[in-house]
C-alpha cells in the first residue's frame, strides 16, 4: 500500500481545490495488506476481465487449493487443476509459467527496487498474461511508487469524472492533472478511487 502522510496531503491540497476537498472529506487512508510482487501478480492475472466479487472468489478457490501464493506451491500443480477450479485455461498457464520462471530465476522481482517507474512498468509488462494496467498498480500498491497515475484504470477516471463534473476525460486533461500531482499522483489516485467507489457521493 502507499505510504504517505501529512506532507503530501498538503501538497495535493495546495495544487487542486478539488483535490483539497477530497481530502477534507476522506482523511488519511491507512497501508492496506502487503503482497509480494509474485503473489500481486498471481491476484491480478486471475482477477483480470472480471468483476470484483468473481476474482475474489476465484482468488479464495486458489489459495484454498495452493495456499499462499508462492512459486513453489502454485508449482505443486498443475494447469488443468488450477483451471478445475475456474480459471481459464489461458490465465492459467500464465500463472505456471510465471511460477516456473521465477523459481528458475529468470523474473527477479528483487531488482525492480533499483528501477524508476517507467523501468518498473516495462520489466512486469515482459511477463505474459501481465498489461501495462497491472504492471502500474503493482508499481503503486505493492512497491508503494508514488507518481503512478494510470490512465487505463477505468475507477481513476470515474472519480475524477465525477469529481470535476466531466463527462468525458481525454488522455491530453488526464496528463494535465498528471502533471499538477507530480510527484505524488498515487496519493492523488487514492481520493478519487475512493469518490468513485463512494455511493453517497459528497458535494464538491
Amino acid at each position: 500500500m502507499i505510504d504517505y502522510g501529512q506532507k503530501e496531503m498538503e501538497y495535493l491540497a495546495g495544487k487542486d481545490p478539488v483535490m483539497a476537498k477530497l481530502i477534507a472529506h476522506y482523511g488519511h487512508f491507512e497501508r492496506g495488506v502487503e503482497q509480494t510482487v509474485f503473489s500481486s501478480l498471481v491476484t491480478h492475472i486471475v482477477s483480470q476481465m472480471l468483476s470484483n466479487k468473481v476474482g475474489v472468489v476465484l482468488n479464495g478457490r486458489l489459495h484454498t487449493l495452493v495456499g499462499d501464493y508462492t512459486p513453489d506451491h502454485i508449482l505443486q500443480q498443475t494447469p488443468a487443476a488450477i483451471k478445475g477450479i475456474g480459471i481459464s485455461q489461458r490465465k492459467a498457464d500464465y500463472i505456471v509459467h510465471l511460477a516456473k520462471e521465477t523459481a528458475d530465476g529468470n523474473y527477479d522481482f528483487d531488482v525492480l527496487s533499483s528501477m524508476t517507474d517507467d523501468e518498473v512498468v516495462a520489466y512486469l509488462c515482459q511477463i505474459p498474461g501481465v498489461g501495462k494496467w497491472t504492471a502500474e498498480m503493482i508499481a503503486e500498491f505493492t512497491l508503494g511508487r508514488l507518481d503512478i497515475f494510470s490512465y487505463g484504470d477505468a475507477a481513476l477516471r470515474g472519480g475524477m469524472m465525477k469529481a470535476h463534473g466531466f463527462k468525458t476525460l481525454s488522455k491530453l486533461r488526464f496528463e494535465r492533472y498528471r502533471k499538477k500531482y507530480t510527484p505524488y499522483c498515487s496519493v492523488a489516485s487514492l481520493y478519487y478511487y475512493a469518490l468513485n467507489d463512494d455511493a453517497a457521493g459528497m458535494e464538491i
